[in-house]
């Protein structure tokens, strides 16, 4: 293999990765429009909670409220 076809080869590979990118990136922002309504519970009814002290979701990673913590007004 020359330089020559080493190079375009790398131009080809660039362009295939820029490409992978570009899709993987609308793939995330997707999964972030899905997650942005989650209801913080599995399919069967049960709280998708995880933690200690500090509970998040297991499904969509956001903090949930603390118990001390007001919920609303």
């Amino acid at each position: 293999m020359t330089q020559a076809e080493r190079l375009a080869r790398r131009e080809t590979l660039r362009a295939d990765i820029a490409k992978q990118e570009r899709q993987l990136a609308e793939l995330r922002a997707e999964e972030a429009r899905l997650l942005m309504d989650c209801e913080h519970e599995y399919a069967d009814g049960r709280h998708a909670t995880a933690g200690g002290r500090i509970k998040i979701c297991a499904i969509c990673g956001r903090l949930m409220p603390q118990r001390d913590e007001k919920l609303w007004g």
